[in-house]
């Protein structure tokens, strides 16, 4: 039942929302139409997994919640145009949800007001209604990491069973995000590390449990197809080297199979920067040996490699147009300027948003906007660790989007805040 007017604009914005990503994704742009890249690579292993053919060792070099989730209908309706149909569907359902779960977050740590705004913005956001387009990463770990902070925070606020069972669904919803984008584990880490400190022990061991049993799982499925004991994937080293030595792109070649592999950034690959570099019998899952040669450049550098991890910082925000909407005329220039007036309004409502986190903190009241920043934040370890990317990035849109928000219902004064006080 919707408690005030607030909660019935926020429903109005998500029932928008559905209508425009069902047109979007399965009229004008179904993701099966738009198979290629990193799209193949996720169609391809996902209907190996339903047709139940063995393992490949090259399927732990991503991480496999993605492929393995659009296995679920492949399995049900087969591996061909049903199934893929079938996948379309349920890509457009977890778009959809984007929105919803984005509202019921929100409306946990910001006033109605904020958090009805929130559902508009993320209804409405460019980037996360043509993502719904594609069989990407993006849709499916940000619709299950808006879950799982959705029942963390209510089990955070509620006590006894109740704290533990919410718990329980959060680190398991939790899992599944991770399971399909690793770096989300710093998410859950702002939502979990606070209670290590707070009598809400039956949360943490629920999010706890749930979340190590699926990452539990996650790594077994990579460590049987690499033949070895793995991780979330064998994607980090090779990714960490492009982002510290300014790689353009590296190519795999192997002799055994006669195949060749090639990884690169969108970024670089947009401004044409950086070097090519090809290896023999070297496999990019080679870990090892890909964290050496970054650390050898951050070395190499000094100070100096202090200008590279600004520069990649500066990445995660309008230097690129970010792919694959990039390569699509009917989507580019909508997401292009989208992306330009993120990038820009940000530090704004990043600068504002702190002062209302001062100002309630000085009046001892709690403030759900210092959950968000912590959350932002997360984006640039990514960046600092890694490369910085606008893809990247637009997972952690949701959280600039609920600042803006709650900047906007604070200088409107659409609603009081809460008056509880900070503990």
């Amino acid at each position: 039942m919707m408690k005030n007017r607030w909660d019935l604009f926020a429903f109005a914005s998500v029932v928008t929302g559905t209508v425009i990503r069902i047109v979007w994704g399965l009229v004008i742009h179904p993701p099966l139409d738009y198979v290629y890249s990193d799209m193949e690579g996720y169609v391809g292993r996902a209907q190996r997994l339903a047709a139940g053919i063995g393992l490949q060792q090259f399927d732990a070099f991503f991480p496999p919640g993605t492929h393995m989730l659009l296995a679920v209908p492949m399995t049900l309706f087969g591996t061909e145009r049903e199934g893929l149909w079938a996948g379309a569907v349920l890509w457009c359902a977890l778009s959809c949800a984007i929105p919803l779960f984005a509202w019921r977050f929100t409306r946990l740590v910001l006033t109605p007001a904020a958090a009805a705004l929130t559902a508009l913005f993320c209804a409405l956001w460019p980037l996360y209604i043509t993502y719904g387009g594609f069989f990407t990463s993006e849709t499916p770990s940000l619709a299950f990491l808006l879950a799982s902070l959705w029942a963390g925070y209510a089990a955070v606020l509620s006590s006894g069973q109740r704290a533990g069972w919410l718990g329980l669904v959060a680190g398991v919803l939790g899992g599944v995000a991770i399971a399909n984008r690793p770096q989300l584990v710093l998410n859950l880490a702002v939502l979990a590390v606070p209670l290590l400190f707070r009598p809400r022990r039956r949360a943490l061991a629920g999010i706890a449990v749930g979340m190590g049993a699926v990452l539990a799982g996650t790594v077994l499925y990579n460590s049987a197809a690499a033949d070895k004991l793995t991780g979330l994937s064998e994607n980090a080293g090779v990714n960490f080297w492009i982002g510290h030595c300014d790689v353009y792109s590296v190519t795999n070649y192997n002799p055994a199979r006669d195949s060749t592999f090639r990884i690169s950034n969108p970024v670089w690959l947009q401004l044409q920067r950086g070097d090519s570099y090809s290896f023999v019998d070297r496999p990019v899952s080679d870990q090892g040996f890909f964290y050496k040669r970054g650390l050898r450049c951050i070395e190499n550098d000094g100070l100096g490699h202090l200008r590279l991890v600004a520069r990649n910082v500066l990445d995660m925000t309008a230097t690129t147009i970010p792919w694959p909407q990039v390569g699509e005329d009917g989507q580019r220039g909508v997401v292009r300027v989208s992306n330009l007036a993120f990038s820009l309004v940000l530090p704004l409502v990043v600068i504002y948003s702190l002062s209302i986190v001062w100002r309630r903190r000085a009046s001892g009241l709690l403030s759900g906007e210092a959950v968000l920043l912590l959350q932002l934040a997360c984006a640039l370890v990514v960046a600092i660790i890694f490369f910085g990317d606008p893809r990247l990035r637009s997972t952690y849109d949701v959280f600039g989007l609920a600042l803006l928000a709650a900047c906007i219902a604070d200088l409107l004064g659409l609603e009081d805040p809460r008056g509880k006080r900070a503990e």
